[in-house]
C-alpha cells in the first residue's frame, strides 16, 4: 500500500488528497501525518509563507492548479494555523476512517475556509466521516498521540523526506503533488531507476560549501 504524508497547513497536501480517487494506485493510500515545521527546522529552511515573494507565488500557483484540475478553493482564515491537534486526531482514529477523515479536514480549511484549530470544526468533521465516539479535545492532549506523531515525523526525516505531500511508493519517496502520476506510473511497474547510477551520481565531488 502507498502512504501518503502530509500537514494540513500545507495547501499542495490540499489538492493531492481531493485529487487521490484519479490515482488508482494511490487512492487508499495510507494517511500519515507529519509535522511541516519540524521538518523545515530540521532542515534549516524557511516555509514558503516566511518570504513575501515566495508567499504571493506560491498561492497564485495553488489557484492555478486548483483552477486546473477543476477544484474548488478558499483557504483558511488565517495561515500558518496551528494544525497539531488535527493531526494528532488523525491517529486516534480507526485506520479505516482516517483518509476520510483527512479528505474532509483538508476540505474544511481549504475549501470551506474553515479553522482547523477550533475543535467544533474538527467535532463537524469527524461527523461528516460518521465517527461520533472519539474527542477530538482528548486526542490533542493524548500522550499516546502526542509521541506517535513525533515519531511519524522524525521516521519521515530519517528516511529521506524533505516536504509534504509526499507519496511512498515500494519504498520510493516522490514529493509533491505534480508527482502522484509518476508514482502511479512506478507502481505498476512502468518506470524505474537504476540504484548503481543513482550512487554514481550521488558520488561526485561537491564543492566545500555544499557538503
Amino acid at each position: 500500500m502507498a502512504r501518503f504524508y502530509f500537514d494540513f497547513l500545507s495547501p499542495y497536501s490540499h489538492l493531492a488528497s481531493q485529487r487521490l480517487a484519479a490515482h488508482p494506485e494511490l487512492a487508499d493510500a495510507e494517511p500519515i501525518p507529519v509535522v511541516l515545521g519540524t521538518i523545515l527546522s530540521h532542515y534549516d529552511a524557511q516555509g514558503p509563507g516566511e518570504v513575501p515573494a515566495r508567499r504571493r507565488a506560491g498561492l497564485r500557483d495553488v489557484l492555478l492548479l486548483a483552477a486546473h484540475h477543476g477544484l474548488p478553493f478558499r483557504g483558511p482564515p488565517k495561515h500558518p494555523f496551528n494544525s497539531v491537534p488535527a493531526l494528532r486526531l488523525v491517529g486516534a482514529l480507526a485506520p479505516k476512517t482516517r483518509l476520510a477523515f483527512v479528505q474532509a479536514a483538508f476540505r474544511a480549511a481549504w475549501v470551506e475556509g474553515r479553522d482547523l484549530s477550533d475543535f467544533a470544526v474538527l467535532r463537524d468533521c469527524l461527523s461528516e466521516v460518521g465517527v461520533s465516539d472519539v474527542d477530538p479535545e482528548e486526542a490533542a492532549t493524548d500522550r499516546a498521540r502526542r509521541a506517535e506523531l513525533k515519531a511519524q515525523t522524525r521516521a519521515f526525516i530519517d528516511a529521506g523526506g524533505v516536504g509534504v505531500p509526499t507519496f511512498e511508493v515500494q519504498g520510493v519517496m516522490f514529493f509533491g503533488q505534480d508527482r502522484m502520476d509518476l508514482a502511479c506510473r512506478y507502481a505498476r511497474g512502468e518506470l524505474t531507476f537504476d540504484p548503481e547510477v543513482l550512487e554514481r551520481l550521488l558520488g561526485r565531488p561537491q564543492p566545500e560549501r555544499i557538503r
